[in-house]
């Protein structure tokens, strides 16, 4: 490697890893995708666009509320950001969840948020490998299309 070369990479791998680290990823979701990412014969073929993680200046939660029948949002600034690069019209902290659940069946425990539509609860998702059962009808061929772009957002 050039002088040069061995100057700047460790500069451009701190910087690709730190802004990793608040890349969010937005995925299209559909019933009737297999695991490995196949097209079953199985399924409803509801389809959705749905976002993970947040971006630089904010972060956020995602579930699907089963009262509105949709997938929905909470986000909140993140912490260090000047109020002139605030994004406009969301809170400025984290919301607070309405409180935990455990799952018997496999040990873990999910928190719960409010809908920002309805107040109703709704369970964290974490990321697109979390969605395996449709929420339209629940069967278990829920996945990311595989034809369709992904969006990274940073």
């Amino acid at each position: 490697m050039n002088p040069a070369m061995r100057t700047i990479f460790p500069l451009l791998l701190t910087m690709m890893l730190s802004v990793s680290a608040f890349a969010g990823e937005g995925v299209s979701m559909k019933c009737g995708v297999a695991a490995a990412g196949e097209k079953t014969d199985k399924g409803c073929g509801y389809e959705e666009m749905v976002t993970f993680g947040g971006g630089m200046r904010f972060e956020q939660i995602t579930g699907y509320c089963r009262a509105c029948k949709k997938f929905v949002h909470v986000r909140w600034t993140r912490d260090g950001i000047p109020e002139s690069l605030r994004p406009p019209g969301g809170p400025k902290e984290k919301p607070k969840p309405l409180g935990e659940v455990w799952d018997a069946s496999t040990g873990a425990t999910h928190v719960v948020h409010a809908c920002p539509e309805c107040e109703g609860p709704f369970v964290e998702i974490k990321g697109s490998k979390d969605l395996t059962h449709c929420p339209k009808c629940n069967e278990p061929h829920f996945g990311i299309d595989p034809t369709k772009p992904r969006m990274a957002i940073d």
